[in-house]
């Protein structure tokens, strides 16, 4: 009965074997380790062909698992700024880290030749000059420290595209009137503006005949802009989530256009003050001159020189047929980029009212600026060709060829016409608007002592 046992038991083990299961995976495992041990191997051994006692001793390969390599990812390269500095929002350079978040300030400044000399502008970080009635430039100061200003001016009324142009900059916005178009802008409060025909106006304002006489002599300090702000419940920080509006490159690093335009001269073509830049290679900065001398700061005798210059071809119209201006800063366009004595084209976007502007190159890449100052200039495309680059004045032609030139005095007429045609209900929607936002401040404006339009 044993002999049996034994033969059954071999035959049984072999036959598992050559099917591939091993002793111990399934015969040790039914029969418990104790029936396992009794049984003889060497016999086993013997019955069972050299080929498939090395199938026995093949075990199935054990898959290793692999381990999940996650990338590590690039690290953004960092601006190293010196420590206690930030970089500037007008201008990219290091500024001490006082100013983080702090509200620039726009200044409306008189530009016409009876208002020069000018007071305190040299030390504006950018600058910003547009076309207003009979030929006449303004230009729009804007500071990043108003600390030390004994005497800024003088100052003059607000046009609507200026406040459009400047939006994006979250800034505190000085004038002296105002257009009657610009009062629906000005009474709301997407724009906190300090007012020099307001009822706090001697509180903040003061005229001074030292350089000029009435209506060239409105002058604000910043004891008196402070004052301004205080009774105005403005804040000095920008609001929750504010982005700047201008992308520059690290200090030391500037963008170079070896083939770009010949810009060492640009004239923008204004018929009355007749506006130069003049680069210095010595510096990379170019000087400014008008009404055929330096642009100068009669407080420390310091001509307007900058880095950047930036032009926007705009379409433009008269309101109602009078000598106020509309320009369409929001439908977008060609302009150029300048620096280095050299000029890119570019193509700005604005798109909205109060939305910051966006510069872009022609391969569609986001505009950086080398830092240091910027002028932003606004040229009618009706006048575009009155707008000259060169290496010198006396070689200086019109900024774009004739074709596109004659193209956007085309543009210019058409845009023109359909705003005409839309002009009086464009109009009414802006009284509507100016008489909602008074409403909401209990019917008292924020601009106006009695009537009128306000200009000044």
């Amino acid at each position: 009965m044993k002999k049996h046992t034994h033969i059954i038991i071999v035959l049984l083990a072999a036959t598992m074997l050559l099917s591939g299961c091993t002793i111990k995976g399934h015969f040790w495992k039914h029969w418990g380790d104790d029936s396992a041990q009794s049984l003889d191997e060497s016999s086993v051994k013997e019955r069972i062909p050299e080929k498939t006692m090395e199938k026995e001793v093949t075990l199935p390969p054990t898959e290793t698992p692999v381990p999940t390599v996650t990338p590590t990812p690039t690290p953004i390269p960092t601006e190293p700024i010196p420590e206690g500095m930030i970089k500037s929002e007008l201008t990219g350079e290091y500024i001490p880290e006082s100013y983080k978040n702090k509200r620039p300030m726009a200044f409306m400044i008189d530009n016409v030749s009876d208002a020069l000399p000018q007071s305190g502008i040299s030390k504006a970080k950018m600058y910003f000059e547009a076309p207003v009635e009979t030929n006449l430039t303004r230009m729009m100061a804007v500071f990043e420290d108003y600390s030390d200003l004994p005497r800024i001016g003088p100052l003059r009324s607000c046009r609507d595209y200026f406040l459009s142009m400047a939006a994006g900059l979250d800034e505190l916005y000085v004038h002296y009137g105002q257009a009657a178009y610009a009062l629906p802008y000005l009474e709301s409060d997407d724009v906190d503006n300090i007012s020099g025909l307001a009822w706090y106006t001697d509180q903040v304002f003061y005229r001074d005949n030292s350089f000029h006489s009435a209506p060239h002599n409105a002058y604000a300090s910043t004891d008196g802009l402070l004052r301004g702000i205080d009774t105005c419940g403005y804040r000095t920080e920008h609001y929750e989530g504010y982005k700047q509006q201008y992308k520059f490159h690290w200090v030391g690093i500037e963008s170079r256009f070896p083939s770009g335009q010949e810009a060492s001269f640009v004239g923008l073509g204004y018929p009355y003050n007749h506006p130069k830049f003049y680069y210095q290679p010595d510096t990379g900065l170019y000087l400014r001159e008008q009404y055929g001398g330096p642009h100068i700061d009669v407080e420390n005798g310091e001509q307007i020189a900058v880095k950047n210059i930036i032009i926007e071809f705009q379409n433009y119209a008269n309101y109602q047929e009078s000598l106020y201006l509309h320009f369409d800063t929001t439908a977008g366009g060609r302009g150029k980029y300048v620096t280095n004595g050299k000029a890119v084209d570019i193509t700005w976007e604005r798109p909205s009212f109060y939305e910051p502007v966006v510069y872009r190159t022609l391969d569609g890449k986001e505009l950086k600026l080398n830092p240091g100052k910027t002028f932003v200039c606004l040229v009618q495309n009706e006048n575009i060709r009155d707008c000259v680059f060169g290496a010198s004045e006396e070689t200086a032609t019109c900024c774009v060829p004739e074709a596109e030139a004659a193209a956007a005095v085309e543009y210019n007429a058409e845009w023109r016409a359909a705003y005409k045609y839309e002009e009086d209900p464009y109009l009414s929607i802006m009284a509507h608007e100016k008489e909602a936002a008074i409403a909401s401040h209990g019917g008292k404006s924020k601009v106006q002592v009695g009537s009128g339009d306000g200009d000044f």
